[in-house]
């Protein structure tokens, strides 16, 4: 059984840096990190290479993949495109199910990725209520992770997919993170979760943002 869960939210968007990225963006549904974000995401690949780490698993969004790829370099890891994980599909951020690259395609942008892993869930457009419809899918996912793995699993996602992972863990989440690539970790101990440490400290250049 897993005994030890790492939930990281991706690095700054490009977006948030450089608001004239959008008019050019091929696709502008699927945002990659601003320079700040890559140096968040390098940060918090320093935090944790003093952590054990056996499995880590992303959204399939550019952004949590460039993240989980920066990490996962500086781990020696893979990364596992976990559609459980990804993006909360609001019909008021996405007008229909977004186009993301396939897997073949993000490895070839990031060489991490394990191409063999087949995603446990596929979300369902449109997910009206996060507190529902992404805390559903997540608890699916979550689960099944937590029975299959052992050991320690780093999962990269979104502020509303971790805010609802800690929630499967521990309900109400009380002192989680979802700050850009604020690290939450979770411990199992005598029967429960609990959280052990939620940072924002290893970042040079912290994102004081709180909403999803």
């Amino acid at each position: 059984m897993v005994d030890t869960v790492f939930l990281v939210r991706h690095g700054n968007k490009i977006a948030h840096d450089d608001p004239h990225w959008l008019k050019t963006a091929k696709n502008p549904e699927d945002i990659s990190l601003s320079e700040k974000g890559i140096q968040q995401a390098e940060e918090t690949a320093q935090l944790l290479s003093n952590e054990k780490i056996d499995v880590i698993f992303s959204s399939p969004f550019y952004r949590t993949l460039q993240t989980a790829n920066i990490i996962a370099k500086k781990l020696h890891k893979k990364v596992n495109i976990e559609w459980g994980f990804s993006e909360w599909l609001n019909p008021n951020w996405f007008g229909t199910f977004p186009s993301l690259m396939s897997t073949e395609e993000a490895s070839e942008v990031f060489p991490m990725i394990n191409k063999e892993y087949i995603s446990f869930t596929k979300p369902k457009y449109p997910e009206l209520y996060d507190s529902v419809h992404v805390y559903d899918r997540v608890k699916r996912t979550l689960m099944k992770i937590l029975e299959d793995y052992s050991g320690s699993i780093l999962i990269v996602g979104h502020g509303a997919s971790v805010y609802q992972s800690a929630r499967v863990l521990m309900d109400p989440p009380i002192g989680v993170r979802i700050e850009m690539c604020a690290v939450n970790k979770f411990v199992h101990r005598n029967g429960a979760w609990t959280l052990e440490y939620a940072s924002i400290e290893h970042l040079s250049s912290p994102d004081i943002e709180l909403n999803l």
